[in-house]
């Protein structure tokens, strides 16, 4: 993480830092600090206030806060036959979006192309510039390669290798990283979310299918590792259960997802009151909770987070639910870990898929390394 980074970094988690608050936390000359505020003020990136209320000796003390409306940054979610596209600001606030639903078995081309005329259309409505845009960030279903370019493998839409990062920098000319949908989340919510006070935060959800991503927040001042992909729902519950789309047999998914969920129900869409609290009401209930069950714990006694962040139909599912997960995963795993675990569903809100893209292009394009006004350097075209 650069210097300036280090500073935006430290603006984002605060209300306001005085110049001498800055060198304490990050070590930095007061020279140094000096020059870069000065730089991040001139950019229009952070305002400077002073204490109206100041009854001491000599001249009130300035503070240092962030303008979140200053640069935006877009997000795309792409998942099973959903899209969605954002613009949020700094902080990660929504300031724009839309989305739409395509057919899984659209070739990945037809899904760029719309996703690059839907974008570009929310661009034009809400007068957004594209040196307004500090960088594009995508959630993908599936793995992404090591240099955040490529979706190398995605069950659920039948994806592999597909270059999402080279052809939406070609489309937007912007700079463009990916990262897996769960994974992208768990890195908005240790940030800007429920998982702000952990070190580690696990990000479980349930829709088409079922799966979780990891983030680990460093608090001294360094970008967030991203633990990966966390495969829950093909842990086997059930060596002789059903088929699943990964080539296995008796996964967590072929019970626990949506679409056994429907089955299970006798439906072919998700209820008013959410799929958690339908289901909840079958005979086969107990045991589908308690293969969920199995698997949550054996995952959060593998990785030890100290936050589980609850989403997609389990972020909507009755405070019973979650009530009962909390006391019944706390039999399940050892003792130290129950300590200071928390769960509970997103703080983020309607959309945290989209939040979630959007975030890994704020981690890597403004936060990490500061914001740059350099194109990419894959292509570089004319809109």
């Amino acid at each position: 993480m650069t210097a300036i980074g280090n500073i935006l970094s430290l603006l984002r988690d605060t209300e306001g830092l005085s110049r001498a608050d800055i060198v304490r936390a990050t070590g930095l000359s007061s020279a140094a600090t000096t020059k870069i505020t000065a730089q991040i003020l001139a950019e229009g990136y952070a305002r400077e206030t002073r204490a109206e209320d100041f009854t001491g000796i000599g001249r009130p003390p300035v503070t240092i806060s962030l303008c979140p409306d200053a640069r935006l940054v877009c997000g795309i979610h792409l998942s099973a036959g959903k899209v969605a596209i954002a613009l949020t600001n700094l902080r990660l606030e929504p300031v724009a979006e839309t989305r739409f639903g395509f057919d899984t078995a659209s070739s990945p081309d037809e899904v760029i192309e719309r996703t690059v005329a839907a974008a570009n259309d929310l661009f034009e409505r809400n007068g957004t510039l594209r040196q307004d845009i500090v960088g594009v960030g995508v959630g993908v279903p599936g793995r992404v390669d090591a240099a955040q370019r490529i979706n190398t493998h995605a069950v659920a839409t039948g994806w592999y290798d597909v270059p999402f990062a080279d052809r939406f920098e070609a489309a937007f000319d912007l700079p463009v990283a990916l990262q897996h949908n769960a994974t992208a989340i768990a890195l908005a919510e240790t940030w800007f979310g429920a998982g702000r006070t952990a070190e580690s935060t696990l990000h479980v959800f349930m829709g088409r299918g079922t799966g979780g991503g990891l983030a680990y927040a460093s608090r001294a001042l360094a970008p967030a590792r991203i633990g990966g992909p966390i495969e829950l729902g093909h842990i086997v519950i059930d060596q002789n259960g059903a088929s699943c789309a990964c080539g296995g047999r008796g996964c967590l998914e072929t019970v626990f997802a949506e679409r056994p969920l429907l089955k299970a129900l006798g439906l072919d869409e998700v209820p008013p009151e959410g799929l958690i609290a339908a289901a909840m009401r079958t005979p086969e209930w107990d045991g589908i909770y308690d293969a969920f069950l199995r698997a949550l714990a054996t995952t959060v006694t593998l990785i030890a987070p100290e936050a589980v962040v609850l989403g997609g139909h389990l972020e909507v599912a009755p405070p019973e639910f979650t009530d009962r997960l909390r006391q019944d995963l706390g039999g399940r795993i050892m003792q130290q870990q129950r300590v200071g675990l928390t769960i509970g569903p997103t703080l983020l809100g309607p959309g945290v898929g989209v939040r979630g893209a959007a975030c890994v292009g704020l981690d890597r394009f403004f936060y990490a390394a500061g914001p740059s006004r350099q194109r990419p350097a894959h292509h570089r075209v004319t809109t």
